[in-house]
């Protein structure tokens, strides 16, 4: 039940975040929400807890909502923007990053107390950093780019999700591959991949609303800002 509540607030906050920041800043205000998203996911990765069975990464509701953010921006905006709106979220990560490292380098004081939790952040090894990135770009192009094509073939509510859930698809299937394979039997690998697909197919379904609203606010700041 705690994690259930605690899953429960992270969505709530993912929802305020790309809310918010779609109200009062506009298209801006989307990749400020964007950048902080893909950021607390670089942290929330690392937490797994159990939820109904499944062994889960506190990452995946604001991840989730990430790839809402993508939607939001092609559906209004266009491929072009939302191909900017993966960069954007790639430069954000990366430069948390590497300022990490650079925080990790520091020699520490005799009175220090934060080292040790820096370095457990930010010990990335070069394998997981090249999956977790190649995955993260590859996936949000393929998503911008799908979402684009169904645009004038289906509804909102079913492109935004077979977007979504063909680019989480692609993301996990090329983050596993490239991190893990050769260090897990394919038994293991198959298995991280399938729960964290489901996973992540169970709690998508709870974004589309946000997709609705975040276009309706940012289609009327466009209309508005015409005049």
């Amino acid at each position: 039940m705690t994690n259930l509540l605690f899953l429960l607030a992270e969505y709530f906050l993912s929802c305020v975040v790309v809310l918010f920041a779609t109200k009062y800043l506009k298209k801006e205000g989307l990749y400020i929400a964007l950048a902080t998203l893909i950021i607390a996911s670089n942290l929330g990765v690392a937490k797994l807890f159990v939820l109904f069975g499944l062994e889960v990464t506190a990452a995946n509701m604001s991840m989730g909502m990430a790839f809402a953010v993508y939607s939001i921006v092609t559906e209004v905006l266009g491929q072009r923007e939302g191909r900017k709106a993966v960069w954007i979220g790639f430069f954000a990560q990366f430069a948390f990053v590497l300022l990490g490292l650079v925080y990790v380098g520091y020699l520490p004081s005799p009175n220090d107390i934060a080292q040790s939790y820096l370095k457990s952040v930010f010990s990335l090894t070069p394998r997981i950093a090249f999956a977790s990135w190649t995955a993260y770009i590859i996936s949000g192009y393929f998503a911008v780019w799908l979402h684009d094509k169904l645009k004038n073939r289906t509804k909102l509510w079913m492109r935004n999700n077979i977007a979504t859930k063909l680019g989480q698809i692609t993301d996990n299937l090329i983050f596993v591959s490239v991190a893990f394979f050769g260090v897990y039997d394919l038994k293991t690998l198959l298995n991280i991949y399938i729960t964290t697909t489901v996973v992540e197919f169970v709690l998508d379904y709870i974004d589309t609303w946000i997709v609705y609203v975040g276009v309706s606010m940012l289609k009327k700041d466009i209309v508005t800002t015409s005049k």
